[in-house]
């Protein structure tokens, strides 16, 4: 990884000398096509992912996160620990009405600052992307928060409850802003929406460091980075990366 990290430091050097960044390009995109045409798509790893109905909220208004899950396997049941600052938001309940989830362990759990989901299926296991819970929540502090998924086991309907390897993925965080009645919501839209995915060791900008981490998770496929929404981590992911790097 040392050597991706020289070699990056050394085109952006040579850019640099001449003034401009097109010589980067060029180069780095020779160096992905060495690495080959890998694409990490949903297809290939189990996850959970978030979404919310709105990442500006002003305070006291309420807004939902679902919580999904995609299983490359057949998977039949799930243990889902989600982590938020119980000062900024408020969880106000979970809705289970479409859940892929028939059986509850227990009732979902809420306390110190978390949300456990814990269930299972009757059948041998659901594939693809469904529904685990909606969970309904009220905004409280102003500033800037995240709701993530901590911890997630996913266990196999293959009769021996064989764990089924979960990758680690951007998608597991909403970033929240909470605004009030003195704030603009469109001055920080952008920066919560973008910025903060494609800084991926969470230092508050975009460094060669996040390229670096971004490169080894597109080789190795042990992380998903999807920037751009699509379920997959392409080429288009690392030009968004790349364009949050230079501007």
């Amino acid at each position: 990884m040392n050597r991706i990290v020289q070699f990056l430091k050394s085109s952006f050097r040579l850019s640099s000398r001449n003034g401009t960044v097109r010589y980067m390009f060029p180069a780095i995109i020779s160096f992905v096509a060495m690495m080959g045409a890998a694409v990490i798509t949903s297809k290939d790893v189990s996850y959970v992912r978030l979404e919310t109905s709105d990442t500006t909220v002003e305070a006291g208004n309420q807004f939902s996160i679902d919580v999904f899950a995609y299983a490359h396997v057949p998977v039949n049941a799930v243990d889902v620990t989600l982590q938020f600052d119980s000062e900024a938001v408020e969880v106000l309940g979970v809705d289970r009405g479409q859940s892929v989830l028939t059986i509850w362990t227990r009732d979902p759990v809420i306390e110190n600052g978390k949300v456990i989901l814990q269930g299972g299926t009757y059948r041998k296991g659901f594939l693809k992307e469904h529904r685990i819970a909606t969970i309904n929540v009220r905004a409280k502090e102003t500033g800037q928060s995240t709701f993530e998924a901590t911890n997630v086991m996913l266990l196999a309907g293959d009769g021996a409850g064989s764990p089924v390897s979960v990758a680690d993925s951007n998608n597991s965080v909403v970033n929240l802003y909470i605004y009030d009645e003195n704030t603009s919501p469109d001055s920080i839209g952008v920066n919560v929406n973008v910025n903060l995915i494609t800084d991926i060791d969470g230092d508050g900008k975009v460094t060669l460091k996040d390229i670096s981490s971004f490169m080894a998770a597109w080789h190795q496929k042990n992380k998903l980075y999807d920037f751009n929404g699509d379920g997959r981590m392409t080429f288009k992911d690392f030009s968004i990366i790349l364009a949050n790097f230079f501007f």
